[in-house]
C-alpha cells in the first residue's frame, strides 16, 4: 500500500461549497464573437465531411476561442477543479450540429474514451427508465433518480446541457481534498481503509462481459503519488462489488463508506448549483465528487431532462498510480470496454 498522506491539503482545489455563492469566476459566458468562432469551426468540420469520433482539433479550427479553452482547462487540471462555458444557444442548431461542436472543443482538451459497451464517445444523460436505486447493473445516467457523490472513470467529464427538468435534477460538487482534510482531522484512522481501497463492480461491461466481473485489484478512494493526491469514489459500485465476489465489507469499511459519503453531502462542503441550458460543464475527477438530486421525468422523450457527455483523458495527464489507474480492467486510463463487433 502507496504511504499516506499526513498533513492536510491546501492550494485552490480545496474549497467548501459557501465560497461559491458569491464567486461566480468559475462561469465563462460565451461572447458573440466566441459563439461565432465555434460556428465557423462548425462550418469548416461540415465541409470537410467529418463527424464527431472521427476528427481532430485541426478539423475544428478556432480562433481566439482555442486559447480560452485552454485557460479553461488549466483552471479544471490545475485550480478549483470545475469550470463551465454558459451561453451556447442550443436552440440554433440541429442536434448532429451540437455534438459536432461538443467534440470540436473536447477535441482541444484530450482524448475522448468510450463510456459505456456500445462505445458511445457522445452519451446522451436522460431518463431512459433506468432504476439506479434499485437496479444493481443499471447506469446512472439512464435514470433520473438521484445520484450520491462519485467520480467518473476518466480524468475529466464534459456536461452540455441541452434540456432542464420541470422540476429536481440539479447538480453538486464536493472538494475531494477538503473531504480528505475533514477526514484526516476528525477521523484519521480510516485512512488505512480508504487507501486500501474497494473493487468495483463492472456492471457487465468488463471485458469478460459477466455480471460477476469486477476490477482485478481494489482501487483505492484516496491515491498519493508524486506530490499529488487523487480520488476515486462511487459507494454503489464499491458495495455492490463485494457482493458479487462473496468478499462481504467488514464493519470498518461500511463505517468508512458511510462517513465519506456523509461528509461529501455535507452543506459545509457541497456546491449546488443548477445547469442551464447551453451550459458546458467541465469537472476533473481526481479532485471533486460530483452528484445530481433526482429529477421528475416529462412522458415525453422530446422534452425530457437531456445532458450530453463525454469522459476525457487530458492532454497532460496527471500522474496515477498504476494500482489506481485501471478502473475497468482495460488498462490504465483505459475506457469501458466495447466488444468487437
Amino acid at each position: 500500500m502507496a504511504d499516506i498522506l499526513r498533513k492536510a491539503l491546501t492550494g485552490p482545489s480545496v474549497w467548501h461549497g459557501n465560497q461559491f455563492t458569491q464567486d461566480l469566476s468559475w462561469i465563462h459566458e460565451l461572447s458573440e464573437i466566441d459563439i461565432g468562432d465555434l460556428e465557423s469551426a462548425l462550418s469548416h468540420a461540415k465541409n470537410t465531411g467529418v463527424t464527431p469520433g472521427k476528427f481532430s482539433m485541426n478539423d475544428f479550427p478556432l480562433q481566439a476561442f482555442g486559447t480560452k479553452i485552454k485557460n479553461l482547462l488549466d483552471e479544471v487540471q490545475n485550480g478549483r477543479g470545475f469550470a463551465i462555458f454558459r451561453g451556447l444557444p442550443v436552440e440554433r442548431y440541429e442536434r448532429s450540429d451540437l455534438e459536432i461542436i461538443f467534440w470540436g472543443i473536447g477535441a482541444y482538451m484530450g482524448e475522448v474514451i468510450s463510456q459505456n459497451s456500445k462505445g458511445d464517445l457522445i452519451a446522451e444523460v436522460t431518463d431512459k427508465g433506468a432504476s439506479y436505486k434499485t437496479g444493481v447493473n443499471d447506469r446512472g445516467y439512464m435514470s433520473r433518480d438521484k445520484l450520491n457523490p462519485h467520480v467518473d472513470t476518466s480524468d475529466m467529464t464534459a456536461l452540455l446541457c441541452v434540456r432542464k427538468a420541470g422540476k429536481g435534477g440539479v447538480s453538486s460538487l464536493t472538494s475531494s481534498a477538503a473531504i480528505y482534510n475533514k477526514i484526516l482531522s476528525h477521523r484519521p484512522d480510516m485512512l488505512e481503509t480508504l487507501y486500501r481501497g474497494f473493487h468495483h463492480d463492472l456492471r457487465g461491461e468488463g471485458p469478460t462481459g459477466s455480471l460477476s466481473e469486477v476490477t482485478h485489484n481494489r482501487i483505492p478512494v484516496f491515491s498519493y503519488y508524486q506530490g499529488l493526491l487523487s480520488c476515486c469514489y462511487n459507494d454503489k459500485i464499491m458495495r455492490s462489488a463485494h457482493e458479487k465476489i462473496n468478499m462481504p465489507l467488514t464493519d470498518n469499511e461500511k463505517e468508512t463508506i458511510d462517513y465519506l459519503l456523509e461528509i461529501a453531502e455535507s452543506t459545509e462542503l457541497r456546491c449546488d448549483f443548477e445547469l442551464e441550458v447551453g451550459d458546458i460543464q467541465f469537472i476533473n475527477n481526481y479532485v471533486l465528487l460530483h452528484s445530481r438530486s433526482a429529477f421528475e421525468s416529462n412522458p415525453d422523450p422530446a422534452e425530457r431532462r437531456c445532458l450530453l457527455r463525454m469522459w476525457m483523458n487530458c492532454r497532460d495527464p496527471r500522474p496515477l498510480a498504476r494500482d489506481f489507474s485501471d478502473r475497468y480492467n482495460t488498462g490504465p486510463r483505459g475506457g469501458v470496454f466495447v466488444p468487437a463487433v
